[in-house]
Parts: C-alpha cells; structure tokens; sequence
C-alpha cells in the first residue's frame, strides 16, 4: 500500500503511548482486574495497529492478520473498562473524582478530549478509509492530540 511509511507508524505509536500511561495511572487508583483487562486489551489493539503500519512502512508487506483485530479488540477492551466501571461504582469516591476532573487546567484539556473523540468517530465513518494513507495520517494526528489531551487532564487532576 502507498504511502504507509515508518514515520505514519511511528506517529501512530503516540497516542497508544499515551493512551496505554493514561490507562496505567487510572488502574493504579482503580482496584479492578476487569478494568486493567480491558484496558491492557486496548492498548494490545493499538500495539497491533502499530506494528501493522511499521511492516508496511519497512518491509512493504500487509499482514492484515495484524490490522482486522483492532476494532473487535478495542471495542471489547472499552466494554470490559465500562463494566468495571459498573460493577466497582460504589468503591469509587465519585466527589474526589469529580472535584479532580472539573479543576482548571484538567477540564480544558478532559472537554478537548471528548470533542476530538467526537471527531474521530465522524472522521472515521464519514471520511476514513484504512488503505489511504492520507486518510490514515489525519485520523492519528487527532487521535494522538485527542488522547495527549486525555493524558495531560488526567496528570493535572492528580
């Protein structure tokens, strides 16, 4: 496929980055293995990804087998942090919380990372196609600032 380079994997990496320390830091207040599944399974699909577009980029192969997994593994790795989430909703103190997410700076960079998700997902159904590299480079551009966006609120919320 044209197009997919090192440099398009690389920048894919940063938000997996990202995402995966955001992830660690909530697992280390959130005592739940459900939560650390599910979340260990998402990052697993962007490492997938990842490594995908570095094969590409390098050898010039597509082993699909990397790429198709991605969505189904995301998906069940946000449901498994969801349920987590349910099922641990009465040992999380949800005033903490709440006064930790809406301090200033941590809001601004929290309200930005749910309006560049928002984007992301019309992007990915209105305008993204996987074998475009074009296409591949702005979906990862918002991707990486959107969960950069979640690290940093979450850094700040302490």
């Amino acid at each position: 496929m044209e197009g997919f380079t090192v440099a398009l994997a690389l920048v894919d990496a940063i938000p997996v980055l990202s995402f995966g320390i955001s992830m660690i830091i909530i697992a280390s207040r959130f005592d739940s293995p459900l939560f650390l599944l599910g979340a260990g399974l998402s990052v697993l699909a962007g490492c997938c990804k990842v490594a995908w577009k570095l094969i590409l980029g390098v050898a010039k192969k597509d082993l699909r087998w990397l790429n198709k997994p991605f969505v189904p593994m995301q998906a069940t790795g946000f449901l498994l942090m969801a349920v987590s989430f349910v099922l641990g909703f009465g040992t999380i103190d949800w005033a903490g919380v709440l006064a930790a997410v809406t301090g200033i700076p941590s809001v601004l960079f929290f309200v930005a990372w749910i309006g560049l998700m928002g984007f992301m997902g019309w992007y990915r159904k209105n305008r993204f196609s996987n074998e475009d590299a074009k296409s591949n480079w702005t979906a990862q551009i918002i991707n990486a600032v959107g969960q950069t966006c979640l690290l940093l609120g979450i850094l700040f919320a302490g």
